[in-house]
């Protein structure tokens, strides 16, 4: 929530930090001491002897946790999952180290209170100096002015983001592009280094420049931080991936390198912790409260034809990983011998009477949870197909492939649009990666209850 140009912000959070550990454990042993009942009084002093150490644990741990990184882009969640990280280690390191220390039997309740009180503080913190450094932003003080050359899509994108967000102290000043079209723009690309001179002249200096040109400009980008390595300029490079598909974008380090993740999976993070608990407790439920439906539709299926209850299909899931997707079954055994691999369209007769039913109603879809159990789906997600018909779409549909970057789900985003069974393929690929690059909790919820509130009932699905 804070990025800071100057050090000054970084080392008051610092100061802030140490201060919020030390009060927190003064605090804890009020609040366990003083305030609850003890069962036994222990002195202050006893606890006082060790507040030295925990102050070194706490600076090493909270600069090796990278808590005071300068951040421009985050916010709440993020702050408050950074600091508790940072207090996490600090705890497990602080009760690692006190087992040697023989000489108090240290009390559970004032460590946790110590646990609670700190984190609290420091959040407390960052709240209060964001609050400040917002308002003086807004009258005018700790301001950065930023030049972006490219007035293009992402020129464009990263104005707009900045004036969306104006406690991020980053002033636009304009732009310097090839195409004089947008009134902002100040000069051609050619005239970065003159731009630069002029604002220094002016006593108004641009502090950084923003490149948001795209790939094909290497030349005009080397030459221009080869122009401006002569100045106090800071220099940053936004790149246009906007050509490409871009999927999971992000940016790694490999020996001091930086690398752009162009198309790849979601990296872990905490939302896909929770994503992954909240499948297994909703798949567990469901199939726990829909056990007497799951019953009286496998004797349905098993009288309704010779044959196991089940059917196994081969689906290709994350990063092509291939497994057996469950299903009741809904058709006669060894249907396809003949046929072969048949994509389902409307007029076909192959189900049985019951089948026809389940498929309409999706019923046939439940052993799926067990599948999310397993790990091999998700409940949300986009739906999984056969390689046999994979192999044929990946050639003639763009961009097909770049669905597997995440899990399979029962239900998803191309589904409770209308986007299933026997309708356009470009269109079910186009909400599958929207799904895919727009994923949050919020969006897998929304689509959950979607799916509910459209029913299961499909004129689609045959």
């Amino acid at each position: 929530m804070l990025q800071e140009h100057s050090r000054l912000f970084q080392r008051v959070m610092f100061a802030g930090d140490v201060v919020a550990t030390i009060i927190s454990w003064v605090l804890a042993y009020v609040i366990r001491f003083e305030v609850l009942t003890p069962p036994e009084w222990v002195p202050f002093e006893r606890y006082f002897v060790l507040l030295p150490w925990v102050v070194i644990v706490a600076t090493f741990v909270f600069w090796s946790t990278g808590l005071y990184a300068a951040d421009r882009a985050q916010r709440l969640p993020s702050l408050v999952f950074g600091v508790a990280k940072a207090v996490a280690v600090q705890l497990l390191v602080v009760a690692a180290s006190l087992s040697f220390y023989r000489a108090l039997s240290f009390s559970r309740l004032m460590f946790i209170l110590f646990g609670l009180l700190t984190p609290t503080f420091m959040v407390l913190l960052r709240l209060g100096l964001y609050a400040y450094v917002r308002r003086a932003r807004r009258q005018g003080k700790y301001l950065r002015r930023v030049l972006i050359v490219g007035a293009g899509r992402v020129g464009q994108r990263l104005r707009s983001a900045l004036v969306r967000f104006p406690w991020m102290g980053l002033e636009v000043v304009g732009f310097a592009d090839d195409n004089a079209k947008d009134p902002q723009v100040l000069g051609s690309i050619s005239d970065v280094p003159r731009l630069i001179d002029d604002s220094y002249r002016s006593g108004a200096p641009v502090d950084y420049v923003y490149i948001a040109l795209p790939l094909s400009a290497s030349d005009a980008i080397e030459s221009m931080i080869d122009e401006l390595s002569t100045r106090l300029v800071h220099v940053c490079m936004v790149p246009d991936l906007f050509q490409f598909d871009v999927l999971n974008s992000r940016v790694t380090h490999v020996a001091g390198l930086p690398i752009i993740h162009v198309i790849d999976e979601a990296p872990p993070q905490f939302g896909l912790f929770l994503k992954r608990a909240g499948d297994v407790l909703f798949s567990a439920g469901f199939l726990l409260i829909t056990s007497p439906l799951t019953l009286i539709i496998a004797i349905a299926v098993k009288l309704s034809s010779p044959g196991p209850i089940f059917y196994r299909q081969e689906r290709m899931g994350l990063n092509g990983r291939r497994f057996d997707m469950l299903k009741f079954r809904s058709m006669p055994v060894n249907v396809e011998a003949e046929t072969g691999p048949v994509w389902a369209k409307e007029g076909e007769d192959r189900a049985t009477a019951v089948g026809r039913f389940l498929r309409r109603t999706s019923l046939d879809e439940l052993p799926q949870f067990f599948n999310v159990l397993r790990g091999d789906m998700s409940v949300v997600g986009p739906r999984p197909e056969r390689p046999v018909f994979i192999d044929q779409f990946k050639e003639r549909v763009p961009r097909y492939m770049l669905r597997h970057k995440t899990k399979a789900g029962i239900t998803g985003w191309a589904q409770v649009n209308g986007w299933r069974g026997n309708t356009s393929i470009e269109k079910r690929i186009e909400y599958d990666l929207y799904y895919i690059q727009n994923w949050s909790l919020t969006l897998d919820l929304k689509i959950m209850l979607m799916t509910v509130w459209k029913g299961f009932v499909s004129k689609n699905a045959y």
